[in-house]
C-alpha cells in the first residue's frame, strides 16, 4: 500500500478512535461502543485484491454530532447575518425593537401591516408597497418598523430612512457621491420612506423626493411610505411637483389610513401621571 495513503488512513483512524470501541467478531469491523454502529467498512473486492482492506467510516454518533455542529454553525451564521441586516436597516431609526407581538394595542391597521409581512413573497414579486397615512402619533412608523423586523427575521434586506434625511443627504452630496447614495436606496428588498412631507418644501426637495420614488418604482422593488398628508390632499394636489410624487407613490403603494387618538399623547399623559406620583 502507498505509505502516504497508509499514513492518511492511520490518521483518520486515530481521530475516529474511542476507548470503548470494539471489534465485532461477526464481521471483523471496528464498532462504536456507544451507539454500536460500524466505524469501519470494507473496500470493494477489486481494491481488496490490491491490499486495501478496510477504511474508516463515520459511526451514527459521530454523524449526529457533526450534523448538530453544522446546524449550530448555520444558525450562528444566520443570526450574524440577521444582526448585520438590522443594523443596516435602522441606522438612524430606533426601530430595532418594534415588533407586532410587542405592540401595546393591536389595531386593525397593525393587523393589515402584519398581513403585508406574512404575504411578503407575493407583494415582493408584484412590487407592491404600502402608503401609511393619517394623523400624527397614530402608529404609522411603528407599523412600518414591525414589517421591517418581520422581514429581517426572514433575512430580507430593509432600509428605514426619514424622507427629510434623504433630501438633506442628497443636498449635501454631489456627482458620484449622490449617485452612490441613490444606489444605496435602491439596493434593499424593501425601502421604507418615513414621514413624507416633513422634508423642506422647496423645488429642490421635491425634485429629490421624486427622483427617489421614481427610481425605486423603476427597480420593481416595493417601498413603504408613511405620511401625515391626507389621502384626499394627495389625490387632489394642484402643484405639479406634488402631483408627480403622489401619483408615483399611489401607482405602487396600497393606502392604509391610520386614525384614532394619538398614541404619543396617551404616552405623554401616562408620563405626566408617573412623574406626578414620583414627585409627590
Amino acid at each position: 500500500m502507498n505509505p502516504i495513503f497508509t499514513k492518511m488512513v492511520d490518521a483518520v483512524e486515530a481521530a475516529n478512535a474511542a476507548p470503548d470501541d470494539y471489534i465485532n467478531s461477526a464481521d471483523g469491523l471496528k464498532y462504536c461502543g456507544k451507539g454500536h454502529t460500524p466505524k469501519e467498512a470494507f473496500y470493494p473486492a477489486e481494491l481488496q485484491a490490491q491490499g486495501f482492506t478496510k477504511h474508516p467510516v463515520m459511526c451514527k454518533c459521530a454523524a449526529e454530532r457533526r450534523e448538530q455542529e453544522e446546524a449550530e454553525r448555520r444558525e450562528y451564521e444566520r443570526m450574524s447575518y440577521m444582526t448585520m441586516l438590522r443594523s443596516e436597516a435602522f441606522r438612524d431609526m430606533p426601530a430595532a425593537g418594534w415588533r407586532f407581538e410587542a405592540a401595546a394595542v393591536t389595531t386593525p391597521q397593525l393587523e393589515k401591516a402584519r398581513g403585508y409581512a406574512q404575504n411578503w413573497d407575493e407583494f415582493k414579486k408584484a412590487g407592491i408597497g404600502l402608503l401609511l397615512f393619517g394623523n400624527v402619533g397614530t402608529g404609522k412608523s411603528y407599523a412600518a418598523g414591525c414589517i421591517a423586523n418581520a422581514l429581517i427575521d426572514r433575512l430580507e434586506s430593509v432600509l428605514f430612512v426619514g424622507m427629510s434625511d434623504v433630501v438633506n443627504r442628497m443636498q449635501g452630496n454631489f456627482g458620484s457621491d449622490r449617485d452612490h447614495y441613490m444606489k444605496s436606496l435602491m439596493r434593499p428588498d424593501l425601502l421604507i420612506l418615513d414621514d413624507l412631507g416633513a422634508e423642506r418644501n422647496t423645488s429642490f426637495g421635491k425634485e429629490r423626493v421624486f427622483d427617489v420614488v421614481d427610481k425605486r418604482l423603476l427597480t420593481g422593488k416595493p417601498m413603504i411610505v408613511t405620511t401625515n398628508i391626507p389621502l384626499s390632499v394627495m389625490k387632489q394636489a394642484v402643484d405639479l411637483d406634488d402631483r408627480r410624487i403622489y401619483d408615483r407613490i399611489l401607482e405602487v403603494c396600497v393606502p392604509i389610513m391610520f386614525d384614532g387618538d394619538s398614541f404619543r399623547k396617551s404616552t405623554a399623559a401616562d408620563n405626566l401621571k408617573t412623574a406626578a406620583r414620583l414627585l409627590g
